[in-house]
């Protein structure tokens, strides 16, 4: 579903590549694809290498396009200018010159833009604010650290009146403090109207910030819905117990109907299951008379939820 306030629209949108002579060999990279990114979320765009992440980044900015579907940027396919006009991108992978100082990398960048000269300065001090580098900005790039290469690209990103902002791995080699600042930074900007699109393999991450995720196996949507549906939907009961005397864990296990799902826990063993299934293993837990310690509530999390819809294609890739 779409609604009016989305800042990215996308319906059954599909990319097959076609290679070989005279072009006959196809590969589906993505397929019946549609998705709506409302105004100031914070939109995850997740799933395993080769899924279709990037060329699906790729196809909003207009670096190619689609074998059939529509997509719009504001209102406008990626072909239009209008589409970039309020755009900010970081790719996965880049390269400044390491011997541009911080400031007049962003300076270069926002020249490319089109900012006019006049309000420069102020622009380019606020970039450089907002990535925490306010007081690096006269060293050359060459000598920043991993952290700070990728908060300069980050700045770069959010150089003037950007609307939206599209980042492919943006935290990709921090260290813990600067993959904090960077959450903190889309957390607040979020807070100031900006929508962010993430792509991202730190799924620790994603969920901290995201509204809203999709999860992609080849090339096809396993998920697309709000963070905290697809976590109700993971919810789990996790039942604690002990062993009473005279009875073997063995027994007790195989009373579960698996040997493999207790585990030890400081004494006592745990297990999980979904909720329609806890009468049915309290019942099983009572008969091989274990001593139940506790029942509660388990909300599943966002790589429980990923593994469990992803898991034969990462298998498939392990063994290819």
């Amino acid at each position: 579903m779409t609604g009016g306030d989305d800042v990215v629209v996308v319906e059954r949108l599909e990319k097959i590549y076609r290679e070989g002579f005279p072009r006959r060999i196809e590969t589906a990279a993505l397929t019946d694809v549609s998705f709506s990114v409302p105004r100031g979320s914070i939109f995850g765009l997740l799933g395993p290498n080769g899924a279709g992440k990037s060329t699906t980044i790729h196809l909003l900015l207009g670096f190619i396009a689609p074998t059939s579907g529509t997509i719009r940027v504001f209102g406008q396919p990626p072909s239009s200018p209008l589409s970039r006009r309020s755009l900010g991108f970081l790719p996965e992978i880049f390269a400044f010159d390491r011997f541009a100082t911080g400031r007049g990398l962003l300076e270069r960048f926002d020249a490319l833009g089109g900012g006019d000269a006049a309000g420069r300065r102020e622009r380019v001090d606020e970039a450089l604010h907002l990535v925490g580098l306010a007081e690096h900005g006269g060293r050359k790039i060459g000598t920043y650290s991993k952290g700070m290469a990728q908060r300069i690209g980050l700045g770069q990103a959010l150089l003037g009146h950007v609307e939206l902002l599209i980042l492919d791995e943006p935290m990709s080699g921090m260290d813990p403090a600067n993959r904090r600042s960077v959450k903190q930074l889309l957390a607040a900007r979020r807070n100031h109207g900006l929508t962010t699109l993430l792509s991202s393999h730190i799924l620790s991450d994603v969920e901290e910030l995201a509204d809203h995720v999709v999860i992609l196996k080849r090339g096809m949507i396993a998920a697309n819905a709000a963070l905290s549906e697809l976590r109700r939907g993971t919810a789990a009961m996790r039942v604690v117990f002990g062993i009473v005397e005279g009875v073997t864990d063995a027994a007790s296990a195989a009373a579960l109907g698996s040997p493999s799902a207790a585990q030890g826990e400081a004494g006592f063993h745990a297990v999980s299951c979904a909720d329609d299934e806890l009468n049915v293993l309290l019942a099983k837990l009572v008969a091989a008379r274990a001593r139940i310690v506790s029942v509660n509530p388990v909300q599943g999390d966002l790589e429980s939820l990923f593994l469990e819809l992803t898991g034969p294609e990462r298998a498939a890739e392990a063994s290819a």
